[in-house]
């Protein structure tokens, strides 16, 4: 009992007095990306849409699906920028060509490479010349506002920085800003992390396109929330959930005639660790 008693006193005199407190803890956020690493994760995802035009319903819908995501590192640059191939591959079901009273399963994959700096910076995304020119300036511009920049030197529990930015649309400018705080540090999945909450709004414009004859334009206004799990040691992430409410501002013009209607969002994603292979 008096060896309990000790190690309680001794426990209670280095939280008052020695400063042996989580938040004198110091770490250095940095991606810690190696040329030969392999990073798998799994996403999931269940969001609610709505199309409105006016006060008018004019379309509502649920979605589900799961998507598989690896990393491979094929290289470091000079200046440490890590090139990153990107393969992600997902399924949805959606009513059959066929009969629209059963669904079918549609199978999508994505192949794209990013650079990355240690900081988190993402510089670069290049996509199949395939793919959209509206999908690839979506992505690039979700990458330069949606991704932490980490602060440089070391960082302690109830740290917090913000990042911001101006959007150029056709008619004005809007702000888009994010904060994040390192909430705490934990052990999660048999790793040391910073649990780093964010909470902000993005505004990613939408590049006009043309479908069956009508060109669509616009832009999104998203608010985003989540918490990341950011393993400081190995310098990569373990897991990341979040909230997306998205509205979704469109314009469609077809002969001359112009429509406005509004898409609107709400999502919730889980990004999870599901294999770390070391070079």
């Amino acid at each position: 009992m008096k060896t309990l008693t000790t190690a309680l006193m001794f426990g209670l005199v280095c939280l008052l007095f020695t400063g042996c407190v989580q938040g004198d803890k110091k770490v250095t956020l940095r991606l810690k990306y190696q040329p030969g690493m392999k990073l798998v994760y799994d996403q999931t995802s269940k969001s609610s849409t709505q199309v409105t035009a006016g006060d008018s319903l004019i379309e509502e819908s649920s979605h589900a699906y799961d998507v598989d995501i690896v990393f491979h590192i094929i290289s470091l640059a000079e200046d440490s920028t890590a090139e990153v191939l990107d393969t992600s591959t997902w399924s949805y079901e959606v009513a059959s060509k066929e009969d629209s009273t059963k669904m079918t399963t549609v199978d999508r994959s994505r192949i794209s490479t990013l650079f990355v700096q240690p900081n988190g910076r993402y510089t670069d995304l290049v996509l199949s010349p395939d793919e959209k020119l509206s999908t690839v300036t979506w992505l690039k511009s979700y990458f330069e506002q949606g991704m932490p920049v980490f602060p440089d030197g070391e960082l302690t529990p109830g740290y917090s920085w913000t990042q911001s930015t101006k959007v150029l649309l056709p008619e004005e400018t809007m702000d888009a800003s994010t904060t994040y705080r390192i909430k705490a540090l934990a052990r999660e999945a048999g790793y040391d992390c910073a649990v780093i909450e964010y909470d902000g709004n993005m505004v990613i414009p939408v590049v006009e396109t043309e479908v069956d004859s009508c060109t669509r334009s616009g832009y999104d206004e998203i608010r985003i929330s989540g918490v990341t799990y950011f393993a400081y040691k190995e310098g990569i992430v373990i897991i990341e959930r979040q909230n997306w409410q998205v509205e979704g501002h469109r314009t469609k013009t077809c002969d001359g005639i112009v429509d406005r209607y509004r898409i609107s969002t709400n999502s919730d994603l889980e990004f999870m660790l599901a294999e770390f292979v070391k070079p």
